[in-house]
């Protein structure tokens, strides 16, 4: 499947056919400019120039989880197509309103913190008009959004905020951060592929005080077989093949993460990954959440889902390797979930599945699709996976403490996919996640990077996937050839991971004050 921006699959998800409505287009080929044949009717409805008040936005916001003294509220945004300025206030007032809390005297307590905003993608990092010519987006959609004022430092993001790529970005930026890095104050982001770790200092009514720690990993980009197992070798000024394959994912990317999958058998038993973060949706998802939903909003899947080509297959095997307890999306305009068992692996060793056979669409729920605007050719080794769908939410993430949701465990995937930044979408979900690992510490240990306060979440490195970086360095190419990797990666041993720690204790004990060696240091420059 290929969705680069043009095609029957929109950068604004216009409409087709014939229809009447309000908005800015959408299936049935709604428009505000009255009837009209094609995509989006009779016009479209800039959303720069009339963007609403953030409270349109704020009753659309789902959420999942029970909040608790040691929980993170995690917000995830899906397309974001340069509307940061909405997305901070709409989370701001979503604070103010849902999270608040009142005094014993009856005035207003200060707000909890929303500690991480994760965003999926298509965050079209546009530092100025200059970068225009790397964001792959037809002539009349190319504006310059609001991301260049918290590059600047007029605004700074008022939340922690995680960031992947997308298929809609200033390409030329991102790879200046290939590996990770600061885009911006208060903006992180993943590189091609990354993982960091999210923490938090917590005290408990004792005085006993702990650190929190979630890790998240992400992957930048979309599948397109044609690119997968070549190097990195697009560099700016862009042609037209590069500006598109330059954020296409690569397989040594997908190796890389795949190399954090434990091994129950290794000596080490690294922490699993609590929550991943991609843009395209793992390959076969479709099949194992509402389907009947998803194609009444979207039947123009019906095709690609029946052909086994709607999503990524590279995001399909990490999903099986990594088994996250979350998964979170974007991509294809449309709020949809799904909950994926994993097969243990007793039960993978003492019976070896049957090919499956995966069900057919239901004819009724879906009107024929055009045709394919790519055919895919890259396979999937086949896994034990089973998923679960939720057939009674009406698109809604049901809450974890419901009665009839089992318990997320280490063998579940919640995968939840986001809609795009418009006024009555579905695009933000506020998610209350228990942290996988805590640890006691001191009051003398340094744990905050420099600056920060107790109040506030952080990010650390991950020390088992640097150790992962620098097992695979060699990886790295910037050739238009095939790269060669191998076809089993074995996971890191503890004895990497402790090189990387001694390495960043060693220079931390160089500085004049100890300061928490793993913790990322706001070190953001302009380029």
């Amino acid at each position: 499947m290929n969705r680069d921006g043009g095609g029957r699959h929109s950068y604004n998800g216009r409409g087709r056919g014939r229809g009447r409505g309000r908005g800015r287009g959408g299936r049935g080929g709604r428009g505000r400019g009255g009837r009209g044949r094609g995509r989006g009717g009779g016009g479209r409805q800039n959303n720069h120039n009339n963007r609403e008040n953030a409270s349109n936005y704020v009753h659309n916001i789902g959420t999942t989880g029970t909040p608790s003294a040691t929980s993170f509220t995690v917000a995830v945004q899906g397309c974001s197509h340069g509307e940061l300025d909405s997305i901070y206030d709409a989370l701001l007032s979503y604070r103010a309103q849902k999270l608040g809390a009142t005094n014993n005297d009856g005035t207003d307590a200060p707000a909890k913190n929303i500690d991480v905003l994760l965003c999926c993608g298509d965050v079209q990092t546009l530092r100025n008009t200059g970068d225009f010519h790397s964001l792959n987006v037809p002539p009349k959609y190319k504006a310059m959004g609001d991301f260049h004022a918290y590059y600047s430092g007029q605004k700074v993001a008022p939340i922690l905020t995680i960031m992947i790529g997308g298929n809609h970005e200033a390409s030329n930026y991102l790879q200046e951060l290939h590996y990770g890095g600061w885009v911006a104050p208060n903006i992180y982001y993943l590189g091609a592929a990354g993982v960091v770790n999210i923490c938090k200092r917590t005290t408990t009514e004792e005085s006993s005080t702990s650190i929190s720690t979630l890790r998240i990993a992400g992957a930048t980009g979309i599948y397109n077989s044609r690119h997968y197992s070549l190097g990195r070798y697009e560099m700016p000024p862009y042609d037209q093949g590069g500006l598109r394959s330059v954020y296409h994912t690569r397989e040594v990317d997908v190796k890389r993460l795949q190399a954090l999958a434990a091994d129950p058998s290794a000596a080490n038993q690294q922490q699993a990954i609590d929550i991943m973060i991609s843009h395209d949706w793992p390959r076969g998802i479709a099949y194992h959440g509402n389907l009947r939903q998803l194609l009444q909003r979207k039947p123009f899947f019906k095709q690609e889902i029946e052909d086994n080509e709607l999503g990524s297959p590279a995001n399909e095997a990490l999903l099986h390797s990594l088994k996250p307890r979350y998964w979170f999306a974007a991509h294809l305009h449309v709020k949809f979930e799904a909950l994926v068992r994993h097969a243990s692996k007793s039960s993978e060793n003492e019976t070896k599945p049957e090919a499956s056979t995966e069900p057919k669409v239901d004819s009724t729920a879906a009107t024929e699709p055009e045709g394919k605007t790519e055919e895919m050719t890259e396979t999937v080794d086949a896994t034990t996976t089973e998923f679960h769908g939720m057939e009674s939410n009406d698109g809604i993430c049901p809450d974890s403490g419901s009665s009839n949701m089992e318990t997320l465990t280490e063998q579940m995937t919640r995968f939840l996919s986001l809609d795009k930044c418009l006024p009555r979408r579905r695009h933000i979900q506020i998610t209350h996640v228990e942290p996988s690992f805590s640890r006691s510490v001191t009051d003398a240990e340094p744990t905050l990077p420099e600056g920060e306060s107790n109040n506030n979440a952080w990010l650390e490195y991950d020390a088992s996937w640097l150790a992962v970086l620098r097992r695979t360095h060699g990886w790295t190419q910037r050739t238009r050839r095939q790269t060669k990797v191998p076809d089993e990666v074995t996971s890191i041993t503890k004895e990497e991971i402790e090189d990387v720690m001694n390495r960043f204790e060693g220079v931390n004990s160089n500085g004049p004050t100890k300061t928490n060696p793993l913790a990322i240091p706001q070190n953001f420059v302009m380029t």
